[in-house]
């Protein structure tokens, strides 16, 4: 790896506060009178100067005024050997670059864009002529992996970055006792910034070594946290700007009025800012952001510590320690201790190399303690494999990510529109949709039915009242979805106007020209307002999920929640892991850009783009990887359930997909980028397992008295990841159209041997799924019926099997191939290659055995090829 990674002597401080010792001076004593002649004068040493303290984070947060610059610094100690070593200023920062939509509105200034700027003064002060340095992909030298996954902007959100030293810099360092300056520039907003963080910064040599001596302390949150000192005052006008609306304004350059106060998109009584630790100055900060005064600022700062000294202080809570980051001890048997989950590990818990995580995947330190066993209980079926306490090599979204850009509220004004509002008047083509009150509906009845005594505890809900409150969870979700009318991709009505179309309008009768002109036109039409109003509800919808997961304790045993009644003795059937969220709906899986767009089509109806934003036209891998962020977070906090007619809220073959996507758009032709595409499909190994695990239910394979297709049972279970989950997935493949290689086999790259061990475990993964289905149970494949959106045999969401075996083609080599039906293959034609090739590979004859039975069941064989 090259400098932009973590220095090595960081690497056992990574985010580890250090304590300081204390230093106390002591009083002069009283002169003694004496007679004895006064003692010849003694040269007093030189004090010993003791080492340089530097205190992290250094917030450089303002109000984003562009005409006012904030500036902030940063000293360093050199020794001499570091003085004549220094090469490189490595820091890590988070949120330096720009991350959402354009701004489109009149503003009172230009628009940043470049978030960041730094520069060396070394032992120079302020009045000399020194140029800053933008931070950028091409100014400095990015941590390799992110920079080939959508860089400084793309969906990383804290970011390791080293500025080379240029000879200028170098000659203005001096050597310690002196301190050399770093200067940091938020040089304004870009419409959504106010400002970003760093977490970690040093001097290192050529060698990527810490040559710099400074002591780090870190700044302790909870000295913030404590309401002793507010005055009361103070926390009551805090409250009435708090929950205020028509108060602030957009932004700093954007003098608009907006409808929603602050409490409309953070969690309703601000306890994401407490829960999190941002500081006061980053809630002053914002206050000004958003047109309010420092003092003002201070005094919501004073409210929400007034008034949540109730929330829980988990030490991992950090504005850049992405939520729920998978890592190990984030689970526990005690209710009242999983507010600690939220928090997430760390972004110090992220695989930083693909061996970590596939060594994390099966449990073990070191590639090479890797046995058939352990692959065989991982990819176990009728296991549970928890995603939870997993290290993963992606980094979650911060925070600030799950917020709206803008408020609902301010894309369906009440008072401005006469065809529906977001509060509680919304009347659309498709029917009423009030999704505010749906949500005011749940507070209601948690409120009713919490437990006094234990509020952590929902085991003394009856099987009733639980089906009564996972239905209101379901319905929460998909209102705001309805809301917005249409599905993904499609959200423009074939007549009236759905929802989305309505507050696309309202934001874009707010375009101003002089702000567009000369950025892209497609970033600005009528699909990509559009885009930014289904992000706006769908933002909404997330955080108020995580409000009500936090305030009542909603992050345990899903099995209270998700399940259903059992018809024949009444009692509840509950489904779900140890911890998850409740929600059985649309949640934080359709906050990724494959889920908020909406295509483009030229003048003949075909496709111009899909899957990612108007906006991130420039940037294809960072909307990639900003999808299979919010994808794998589902996955961690709510899979879904094992059963049951829908699997909400998870997709598992658009994750599974999102994982390849990613993994061949960043491709292999530098070794950065090869061990980005190793780690995203180290994530597709794990989705793919996870995904057999929750699609092994009890549904039926076809209903034959439900002649919808699209209705029927069977399209809700394992008969429709068939496709998905065979063990074609995992080896190399080969058809007409030619050879396609695995995306796994690298794995014995990493380790000699595992490859083959995890196509043996996909084998044994297989037939748990389906070696006991019979032949009658499953629907054939009608080639005429196109109901599923193409024909049957090869349609993407088939359930069903083919009529009859076809051979499988043979080359002149003697190597098998499979025969193409309208550029698609039939399951019988995946099925028949994958025993071929993995017994040619070597795999466990068992295992085979077993599948080449259910093969021969499902399709009698022809006679021999």
């Amino acid at each position: 790896m090259k400098n932009s990674q973590i220095p090595k002597s960081v690497s056992l401080r990574y985010f580890i506060p250090l304590m300081l010792a204390a230093v106390s001076s002591c009083g002069a004593s009283q002169t003694q009178q004496t007679n004895d002649p006064a003692p010849e004068p003694v040269a007093i040493p030189e004090p010993v100067s003791t080492s340089h303290q530097l205190t992290l984070p250094v917030e450089v947060l303002g109000d984003g005024n562009p005409a006012t610059p904030l500036v902030k610094d940063v000293a360093l100690s050199l020794d001499s050997t570091g003085l004549a070593t220094a090469d490189k200023l490595w820091f890590q920062c988070h949120r330096c670059g720009s991350y959402g939509a354009p701004e489109y509105e009149h503003t009172d200034g230009p628009v940043s864009n470049v978030i960041a700027s730094v520069r060396v003064l070394g032992g120079m002060d302020d009045s000399a002529d020194i140029p800053w340095v933008d931070v950028t992909d091409a100014n400095l030298e990015v941590e390799d992996t992110v920079k080939v996954q959508g860089g400084i902007n793309g969906g990383f959100y804290t970011v390791n970055m080293a500025l080379i030293l240029d000879s200028a810099m170098r000659q203005r360092l001096v050597a310690s006792p002196a301190l050399n300056r770093v200067q940091f520039r938020f040089n304004g907003t870009d419409g959504e910034s106010n400002g970003f963080r760093i977490l970690n910064i040093e001097m290192t040599d050529a060698n990527n070594e810490k040559v710099s001596t400074d002591e780090i302390t870190r700044i302790d949150p909870q000295l913030e946290r404590s309401a002793d000192n507010i005055n009361k005052d103070d926390a009551d006008a805090g409250k009435a700007l708090w929950y205020g609306k028509d108060l602030l304004t957009k932004s700093s350059i954007v003098n608009r009025t907006i409808h929603a106060s602050c409490s409309s998109c953070h969690a309703e009584d601000g306890w994401d800012l407490q829960y999190f630790n941002y500081s006061n100055n980053a809630i002053v900060q914002r206050s000004r952001f958003h047109g309010l005064s420092a003092e003002q600022g201070q005094q919501i700062a004073d409210f929400l510590r007034y008034s949540l000294t109730q929330v829980p202080y988990v030490d991992k809570a950090r504005p850049w320690n992405p939520p729920y980051q998978p890592g190990p001890g984030l689970d526990c048997d005690d209710p009242q201790c999983a507010v600690g989950w939220s928090a997430g590990a760390g972004l110090e818990a992220v695989a930083a190399s693909p061996a970590a995580a596939a060594a994390a995947l099966f449990g073990k330190n070191a590639l090479a303690e890797i046995t058939q066993d352990d692959v065989d209980q991982v990819m176990d079926a009728n296991a549970t494999l928890n995603v939870r306490e997993m290290p993963v090599p992606m980094q979650f979204p911060d925070w600030n990510a799950w917020l709206p850009q803008v408020h609902p509220l301010d894309v369906w004004p009440v008072a401005t529109n006469t065809e529906g509002a977001f509060d509680g008047s919304a009347q659309f083509v498709n029917g009423h949709w009030d999704p505010k009150g749906r949500y005011q509906g749940l507070i209601d009845w948690l409120t009713a039915h919490q437990n006094a005594t234990n509020p952590a505890n929902w085991s003394q809900l009856s099987a009733l009242e639980r089906e009564q409150i996972m239905a209101m969870f379901t319905q929460f979700g998909w209102e705001s979805y309805s809301f917005l009318g249409g599905g993904r991709g499609d959200h423009i009505a074939p007549y009236s106007q759905y929802g989305a179309q309505v507050g696309a309008a309202n934001l874009s009768s707010r375009i101003d020209a002089n702000t567009i002109a000369g950025k892209p036109a497609n970033a600005f039409g009528t699909n990509a307002f559009i885009e930014r109003a289904m992000g706006s509800l769908l933002h909404w919808n997330s955080v108020r999920q995580w409000d009500l997961a936090q305030h009542y304790h909603l992050e345990g045993n899903q099995q209270w929640f998700i399940g259903e009644v059992d018809q024949a003795t009444g009692q509840w059937k509950g489904r779900g892991e140890a911890h998850g969220w409740p929600f059985n709906t649309p949640s934080v899986f359709y906050l990724a850009p494959h889920m908020l767009y909406q295509a483009d089509k030229d003048s003949a109806d075909n496709l111009t783009r899909e899957w990612y934003q108007a906006w991130e036209a420039n940037n294809l891998m960072g909307s990639y990887y900003r999808s299979n962020q919010w994808y794998q977070l589902q996955m961690t906090i709510n899979p879904g359930a094992q059963s049951g007619w829908v699997n909400f809220p998870m997709d598992w073959p658009y994750l599974t997909f999102f994982d390849e996507l990613a993994a061949n758009t960043v491709g292999s032709a530098t070794p950065a980028a090869k061990a980005a595409q190793q780690e995203h499909n180290i994530r597709l190994l794990q989705g793919r397992i996870k995904s057999a695990q929750y699609v092994n239910n009890d549904i039926v394979l076809y209903d034959p008295s439900q002649s919808d297709l699209i209705a029927n049972q069977g399209r809700y279970g394992r008969a429709q990841v068939v496709k998905h989950l065979a063990v074609n997935n995992f080896i190399d493949s080969d058809s007409e159209f030619g050879h396609g290689g695995s995306p796994f086999a690298f794995l014995d790259e990493l380790t000699p041997g595992l490859y083959l061990k995890v196509v043996n475990g996909a084998i044994n993964q297989f037939n748990s799924l389906y070696a006991d289905t019979k032949a009658e149970d499953w629907r054939r494949c009608d080639p005429n019926n196109t109901q599923l959106g193409e024909s049957e045999p090869i349609a993407g969401f088939r359930y069903c099997l083919d009529s009859a075996r076809t051979p499988l083609g043979v080359r002149s080599d003697g190597s098998r191939y499979m025969h193409t039906t309208s550029y698609g293959i039939t399951t019988e034609q995946i099925e028949q290659y994958g025993l071929w090739r993995a017994t040619a590979m070597g795999a466990e004859p068992v295992r085979l055995g077993l599948w080449q039975g259910w093969i021969d069941a499902m399709w009698p064989a022809p006679a021999a090829q």
